[in-house]
């Protein structure tokens, strides 16, 4: 606790908490209206589902690479600034697009907010190895996945609240109470942020940048190589981490956003299909997820200073097939046209505890597997290239939930259980690997 005091950790948390708390609030309160609500009138409201997480995650592709340059070549501290404003004029866009009741205008909002993530994610994440000691890092990084995670519940939680009064809105047209409540929040975020201590960029020596690129970039606080051509930064910068230590441990990282973000898309889909719930089942099943994401995060850190050879990562794999098959095997078959039950109606059928349980467990797991290998993400990145191993992190993630994605449109015909049951299966030869090849134990 005493990380969350200090200033070297304290308000990169919070910042890292409302930024992910106003993403969450603002793209679950959309697809929750799109898919309750027929925010928008399209007639394919699960398609819009999947274009919008494909909108979010695109900017991650595209701009991961100089967004790592940027903050290996000037201060991180700077930039969460200069990211965190973005943010604001961003989220009063996505406000302005739910007021007028423009679907497109709230695309681009989603799109942009990936865009400002993109951004500040090299620092989230590279600023740690600064600011903690070594001993610390652990914790650290539990913190920022729970804080991550507690803020996807309490968006949730939050967009629930507010969109289901909206059923007695015009169709198309949600009531306002949500974009008052998003442009009362976005603001906090840069407030944070403005508290960070600064954090210089490290130069070893040993990189490949000579030193007239070096001073450049620190002036004008962006790497010249990569200021106009994001899809060539994109290309080197993958080539480059792939002959590198920190490349499996991406790769593992990778099959975690996949497999989570396989089962946060198709969620709601899940809960209005099969188990017959609305709006406030599926912020209420998406708070079980992010606390148990949190409890397994902080689980795995306690352990691993315990025992730090455990082979935690592949038993959290393994883990995460087996609760994965278990969901599906208690998930009631898809059916349409009965009533959809609120979460008081819906958790006193006979299987919603077991469903419930089962959901945390798996989260759990993703939380314990996720941790390690963000740990030794930043162990074993150069310091002066942490932020480049951090953006190809997000590249390889992005790339890996995209295809993903694409794996679920392509197995469409199956249901949402059958998809559910392939990445379920997935976690095996998944958790084989990583223990073969002792990813994290390094």
């Amino acid at each position: 606790m005493s990380l969350l005091t200090s200033r070297r950790f304290g308000p990169l948390f919070a910042t890292q908490f409302l930024g992910a708390f106003n993403d969450n609030l603002y793209k679950n309160a959309l697809v929750l209206l799109v898919l309750y609500q027929g925010f928008g009138a399209v007639e394919s409201p699960g398609l819009l589902v999947n274009l919008a997480a494909g909108l979010f995650i695109l900017p991650f592709l595209l701009l991961s690479a100089g967004a790592g340059e940027w903050a290996d070549s000037a201060d991180k501290s700077h930039i969460a600034r200069i990211t965190k404003w973005l943010e604001v004029i961003i989220a009063g866009l996505g406000a302005a697009g739910l007021l007028v009741g423009s679907l497109w205008l709230s695309l681009t909002a989603l799109m942009l907010l990936g865009a400002q993530s993109a951004l500040f994610g090299p620092v989230k994440y590279g600023v740690l190895p600064q600011h903690l000691h070594a001993d610390e890092l652990l914790a650290g990084n539990a913190w920022i996945e729970a804080a991550t995670f507690l803020a996807i519940l309490l968006g949730t939680l939050v967009a629930g609240w507010l969109v289901a009064p909206s059923a007695t809105a015009a169709p198309g047209m949600p009531q306002t109470t949500l974009d008052a409540s998003s442009c009362a929040r976005v603001r906090q975020p840069a407030v944070r942020s403005s508290s960070m201590p600064a954090a210089p960029p490290v130069w070893s020596g040993a990189g490949s940048e000579s030193a007239d690129e070096r001073s450049e970039a620190s002036v004008n606080g962006v790497a010249p190589q990569s200021r106009w051509r994001p899809l060539q930064a994109t290309r080197r910068l993958l080539s480059e981490v792939r002959g590198e230590r920190v490349w499996p441990v991406l790769l593992a990282i990778s099959w975690f956003w996949a497999f989570g973000a396989t089962v946060l898309t198709q969620l709601p889909v899940l809960v209005r299909d099969h188990l017959h719930g609305d709006a406030t089942v599926v912020s209420a099943l998406l708070a079980v997820f992010s606390v148990g994401v949190g409890a397994g995060s902080a689980a795995a850190a306690a352990a691993l200073r315990r025992a730090p050879d455990l082979p935690l990562v592949p038993a959290a794999a393994l883990d995460m097939g087996v609760f994965g098959a278990l969901l599906v095997w208690l998930l009631p078959g898809a059916s349409s046209g009965e009533p959809l039950q609120d979460i008081v109606g819906w958790w006193s059928a006979s299987g919603s505890p077991g469903i419930t349980l089962t959901l945390f467990a798996l989260a759990a797991a993703g939380g314990a597997y996720c941790v390690p290998l963000y740990a030794a993400l930043q162990r074993l990145a150069a310091p002066e290239r942490r932020g480049r191993a951090v953006a190809a992190n997000n590249v390889v993630n992005s790339g890996a939930m995209v295809a993903a994605a694409g794996v679920g449109a392509g197995l469409s015909g199956v249901g949402v259980d059958g998809l559910l049951a392939v990445f379920a299966v997935g976690n095996l030869p998944v958790a084989w690997w990583l223990w073969r090849h002792q990813v994290a134990q390094v």
